[in-house]
């Protein structure tokens, strides 16, 4: 072989050189863009190499939601799967048929047998229970509605889950909002149509399972939870420039949305319990030092009450997403210019202090009475039938730290504590609510109506009468009239 290839003809070592790297370099995007790397079984897409829909969609812990954190990573889990899934294609039943079903690189066109449905089209999105023989192994259907200029499509999808609808679904919503291009003023309509209206009630659940089920619409579907706070028993002295003190209660903080918040009127602070000079201090701590060690054991075991601050709060009512859930709280002083926190504190809603106000068959009231019973025999009552409210003594954290402790306990907040779980009505109890009323609406308008027109025959009746009565009056006076004129004519011809 021969020690010193030379370069092919016409090309200079640099210039060969040159041409392997770039070729190297090319077939190296290329491995980087065909190859999907796979770690720990999720797919992992590098930021040089994709797109910036694609970043969008896989990141999407980047959007602003309301969520609570494990809300939002799982929402975050269940859209990058079927992006992943939709990418790669997926085969699903549409309109009858199993075909396959591709998103596009920027995840903003649905691709079903070589035609692509722009997700910014979606103009309504409706779940049903489908109920032909065919489709039993699949009966959970979901239409979907593309709005064009020339005119409405529509593609059904079938799932054998209704969990996997509900996913899928909930993507498309998601990669819809994404489009920069979005008009707006176009709605997304989302229609259920699961149950039938004559289907049978389905069978009460245990009250555990209901209270531990995830509500998402807090505000209208949450756990109602009345609480009252009867006294602030303070048991060191307090640091604040104000003694315009108030109570904050949060569901979820730093949220303030009704029934999610609850905030007391201001009190004041007595001027006995403000702290003191730093000079003061000094001579109380050199005092504390002299004084026994079983003294002070004793005075940490007992807790002396330096005094108690009365709040206006009496049934407050807020709303709970799931039971166990613990309320956060703040002990505020209103300054001049800015509030300021003077303590904070937090207790946790648990199933014992739950009332179940369900409708109750005999068996279940025979099996509370029961149960009222051995509850006055000092036994276990079971959950849920709880009567009265529970006492809390909450204890309150001072903002501050002291030379000797880390958290100082300030005071024990007592509260009264009572939630309660109701009955929910379903669609079709809605649905048959409104007919009902409805129906009671239109009977009351047959009736209104039937009145007016008895009220308008005797109108008319009446003013028959007045014409009558009229007309008998003017012909006795052209009667009167006549027997006048001839009584002047015979006196004329004599």
């Amino acid at each position: 072989p021969n020690p010193n290839p030379q370069p092919p003809h016409g090309l200079s070592p640099s210039s060969s050189f040159a041409a392997q790297f770039s070729m190297d370099f090319f077939f190296g995007l290329l491995g980087a863009c065909t190859d999907t790397q796979k770690a720990a079984g999720k797919i992992v897409i590098h930021d040089e190499y994709a797109s910036e829909m694609q970043l969008n969609a896989f990141e999407f812990r980047n959007y602003r939601t309301s969520l609570e954190t494990t809300q939002h990573k799982l929402l975050e889990r269940i859209v990058n799967q079927w992006c992943a899934m939709l990418v790669k294609g997926k085969t699903l039943k549409v309109n009858d048929f199993e075909e396959k079903v591709y998103l596009d690189k920027d995840m903003l066109n649905l691709e079903y047998s070589g035609e692509f449905f722009p997700l910014k089209a979606i103009a309504r999105m409706e779940m049903f229970k489908d109920t032909d023989d065919m489709m039993m192994e699949v009966p959970w259907g979901l239409d979907v509605t593309f709005a064009f200029d020339k005119g409405d499509s529509s593609l059904r999808f079938n799932f054998s889950q209704e969990r996997h609808r509900l996913n899928f679904a909930l993507t498309l919503r998601i990669l819809r909002t994404r489009d920069p291009s979005l008009d707006l003023g176009c709605t997304c309509e989302v229609l259920a149509k699961d149950y039938d209206e004559e289907e049978e009630e389905e069978e009460k659940q245990p009250f555990g399972k209901v209270i531990t089920a995830q509500r998402f619409n807090i505000q209208a579907a949450g756990i109602p939870l009345v609480f009252s706070v009867t006294e602030l028993r303070i048991l060191n002295r307090i640091q604040s420039s104000s003694r315009h003190t108030y109570l904050e209660f949060f569901v979820r903080y730093p949220r303030q949305d009704t029934l999610l918040y609850a905030k007391s009127p201001t009190t004041h602070i007595p001027q006995s319990v403000l702290a003191v000079d730093d000079q003061v201090k000094k001579k109380k701590k050199k005092d504390e030092d002299d004084e026994d060690g079983d003294k002070k054991q004793i005075s940490e075991q007992v807790e002396e009450v330096l005094c108690t601050m009365k709040f206006e709060m009496k049934n407050i009512k807020l709303k709970v997403p799931r039971v166990p859930h613990t309320i956060f709280g703040r002990l505020m002083a209103k300054d001049d210019y800015f509030p300021t926190v003077i303590g904070t504190f937090e207790f946790e809603v648990k199933k014992s202090y739950l009332q179940d106000k369900r409708a109750l068959d005999e068996a279940e009231l025979e099996e509370r009475k029961n149960m009222l019973k051995k509850k006055k025999r000092n036994q276990v009552v079971a959950d849920g039938m709880r009567t009265q409210p529970e006492f809390l003594s909450v204890p309150v954290t001072a903002t501050w730290s002291s030379q000797e402790e880390s958290s100082l306990k300030l005071a024990n907040l007592c509260i009264r504590v009572l939630g309660y779980v109701t009955d929910k009505e379903k669609p079709n109890q809605e649905k048959r609510q409104k007919r009902a009323e409805q129906d009671e609406e239109k009977g009351q308008d047959k009736e209104g109506s039937e009145g007016e027109e008895e009220e308008e025959e005797e109108e008319d009746e009446d003013v028959e009468e007045d014409e009558d009565a009229s007309e008998e009056e003017d012909a006795e006076e052209e009667k009167g009239d006549g027997d006048g004129n001839s009584a002047e004519e015979s006196s004329d011809e004599e």
